[in-house]
């Protein structure tokens, strides 16, 4: 290791997205949600345009979400395309842009917040376009399209906000959680099993790809009755039925990796792992429609807090290892990683329905493993990421 990589360097973090917004990201990870667990025990007022639960709902999304997905993507379509994705001051500009955006939503800064708020994912989304087109890269055109529609939703939810339109704003986020969802699906559908296999020396994570076309299938019908239905429980039947096949298609399809070969690695076992939240979160919105005594907002929080925040752990580790030259070796740190996430996951989800009498004791709980895990990677990773290439 030379001088050179023990010194922390700006342009080796505007090298490339990965390495700033996965620092910001995990960083606003922990820290909004103590905030908004102090914020639901008097402790804190929020004095941003939003009451407290739209913003808890509206930054786990719009801000920590789409930050590590930004980071994700301006990396991944470098090597898809080829061709450069923002890098220097164009990424720290965008890296500016987003983090004025979340201090903004959390202190009163008038009509500014939606200017500035709303430039990040169209101007992101250009980031990724321009080298996919260039080089002809369509198999992968579906990431700037979804990152647009997440950018047409952010707006929507603000034209709500500002009684714009009048629309409940539950439907707008269920709408950019499918997003992440179908991103979750077809990304994770391609590596999960490579991954494995590769890292196993095997070829028995199999993948089907008329199982994977109608399961994306199902994913986009599910993000067009959500946009019908919402999380009313109208058409609850049919609704429940669809949901019911769509998730069981999607427990087919982590059977079809073997899960249990990962079992002996960390930087594997998380991958289905975090992906099963997915299918959890489908039949928990099944069950629930067809009358089991389980809010939705249970099935809601199987896909942010297990999936969303699994998946994206699991990949910001391992990239961030990859993509600096290192080994991708599971340490204690990264374990504790994953299990703190999935023990998130697991109070907020579980938690609930088998302790009601305790909700906010458990949401505390759950947001203190939350932000253990983000934490930790934020901590962990500072000098992987804010350093030359080992």
């Amino acid at each position: 290791m030379t001088d050179n990589t023990r010194k922390f360097s700006t342009d080796a973090l505007f090298s490339l997205g990965f390495r700033p917004f996965y620092l910001a990201g995990a960083f606003y990870a922990a820290a909004s949600l103590l905030i908004w667990v102090a914020y639901l025990f008097d402790f804190v007022e929020l004095q941003g345009p939003f009451e407290g639960s739209l913003w808890h709902a509206h930054e786990l999304i719009f801000g920590f979400a789409v930050a590590i997905l930004v980071g994700f993507l301006f990396t991944a379509v470098r090597n898809w395309s080829g061709l450069p994705t923002p890098n220097g001051k164009a990424l720290a500009a965008l890296l500016l842009l987003w983090a004025i955006a979340r201090i903004m939503l959390i202190f009163d800064a008038g009509p500014w917040v939606p200017i500035i708020d709303l430039l990040f994912l169209p101007l992101a989304a250009l980031g990724i376009a321009v080298p996919l087109i260039r080089s002809g890269n369509k198999r992968n055109y579906f990431t700037f399209l979804l990152m647009l529609l997440l950018a047409l939703a952010n707006g929507a939810f603000y034209a709500i906000a500002y009684d714009w339109i009048s629309v409940d704003p539950n439907t707008v986020f269920l709408i950019a959680l499918d997003v992440f969802a179908i991103f979750i699906t077809v990304i994770g559908g391609r590596i999960i099993p490579l991954f494995c296999n590769n890292a196993t020396g095997s070829k028995r994570a199999q993948r089907h790809q008329n199982l994977e076309y109608a399961i994306v299938t199902g994913m986009v019908l599910l993000l067009l009755s959500d946009l019908a239905w919402g999380l009313t429980d109208d058409w609850a039947m049919p609704r429940a039925g669809f949901l019911l096949a769509l998730g069981l298609l999607h427990c087919t399809k982590v059977a079809l990796w073997r899960p249990q070969i990962t079992l002996a690695n960390p930087m594997l076992w998380i991958l289905p792992l975090a992906y099963s939240w997915l299918p959890i979160a489908l039949l928990l919105r099944a069950a629930s429609l067809a009358g089991a005594p389980i809010d939705q907002i249970l099935a809601l929080h199987a896909l942010t807090v297990g999936s969303m925040g699994g998946m994206m752990l699991a990949m910001m580790t391992r990239s961030a290892l990859g993509h600096t030259g290192r080994q991708i070796i599971a340490s204690k740190v990264e374990t504790f990683i994953f299990i703190f996430v999935t023990l998130g996951a697991m109070v907020r989800v579980f938690g609930p329905i088998v302790m009601p009498q305790l909700y906010l004791l458990e949401i505390a709980i759950s947001a203190i493993f939350w932000s253990l895990a983000f934490g930790l990677f934020f901590v962990s990773y500072w000098k992987i990421l804010t350093r030359p290439r080992a």
